[in-house]
């Protein structure tokens, strides 16, 4: 297995060829009205739209009687229309990742209004939090005591589009001085290791790490508990970074503040046992429930990261 090289820059361009692409293909906007007659949701597609549809009938039905009131959600092609759908006041909720939410609070005038609890590992105790870290770690028998002494060597990162396995590995990098950010140019990791791969996943990145194909990798504790337990047991830690977001439930800022703390309620209710299974196949498979939260409370850290790298959505 040869893990996949993608260089930093065409994070950039990938995500801006997809905005420009969900812009080109969206909505017709609509004039926004002073009441709401229905609450339209967008979720992030993470799997195949047609499936998280038709998962979310439950999650629509759910809501209605709830909040009385027809609920609509549909699923963009990707995260760019769901921004995007925010933006042009077409949707006004959204389930979203941390970093696309950072977007959206960023560019289309939204807020963070509740945050997902998941179950996680953090320094090896699970835990039900809103928040989790990642780790550069080393095999148990490297001679690598430190990321200082990886200079030239080899790493491998999940996903250039992961917070916890790209982002916040990449500000330790930029903190601790191995990596400079020119100013008008995102870090670029190769300027301290001779190769940074990207493997397609944490999975594919340990396997790596123990095949020696690469000297250092990346594990978070938002992984499958068997995967982290065996990365973490059998290897080195030498930094760890976060605290990473959670999921979120991301609302346009002049939603009517009534509903907006109905919607809060509802939300909060589905962390009860007889909907988790529900919202673990819509969501994710480590779903606990839902919890009140702002934009600067669940998304300071990942704000920082970014400021810190260089790295912007476009």
């Amino acid at each position: 297995m040869k893990p996949l090289k993608i260089k930093p820059t065409l994070l950039i361009l990938a995500i801006a060829a997809a905005a420009v692409s969900a812009s080109a293909a969206f909505f017709i906007l609509q004039p926004q009205q002073e009441g709401i007659d229905k609450l339209v949701i967008a979720v992030q597609p993470t799997q195949n739209p047609v499936e998280i549809k038709s998962r979310a009938e439950q999650l629509r039905l759910f809501l209605e009687e709830r909040l009385d009131l027809p609920v609509e959600i549909y699923v963009p092609t990707n995260y760019a229309a769901v921004v995007e759908a925010l933006r042009f006041r077409n949707a006004h909720l959204a389930l979203m990742g941390s970093w696309p939410a950072y977007i959206a609070t960023s560019k289309a005038d939204s807020e963070v209004i509740l945050a997902e609890v998941r179950t996680v590992a953090i320094d090896g105790k699970v835990v039900e939090e809103t928040y989790y870290f990642s780790y550069w770690i080393v095999l148990k028998d490297s001679p690598y005591q430190s990321l200082q002494e990886l200079r030239g060597r080899k790493a491998c990162f999940p996903s250039p589009l992961s917070s916890s396995g790209y982002l916040a590995p990449l500000a330790k990098l930029v903190e601790l001085g191995l990596v400079k950010v020119e100013e008008g140019k995102p870090a670029d990791p190769e300027s301290f290791f001779g190769e940074a791969v990207f493997g397609g996943g944490y999975g594919q990145c340990w396997a790596a790490l123990k095949a020696g194909q690469v000297d250092v990798a990346v594990i978070a504790g938002d992984v499958a508990y068997d995967l982290y337990k065996e990365a973490i047991d059998n290897s080195r830690v030498l930094e760890k970074q976060g605290p990473l977001p959670s999921h979120v439930v991301v609302a346009v800022k002049d939603l009517p503040e009534e509903l907006k703390q109905r919607i809060k309620l509802a939300f909060t209710e589905l962390g009860r046992e007889e909907y988790r299974d529900m919202m673990k196949r819509l969501v994710s498979a480590i779903f606990v429930g839902f919890r009140e939260s702002t934009t600067e409370e669940h998304l300071g850290s990942l704000s920082k990261f970014i400021e810190m790298t260089g790295l912007e959505f476009t």
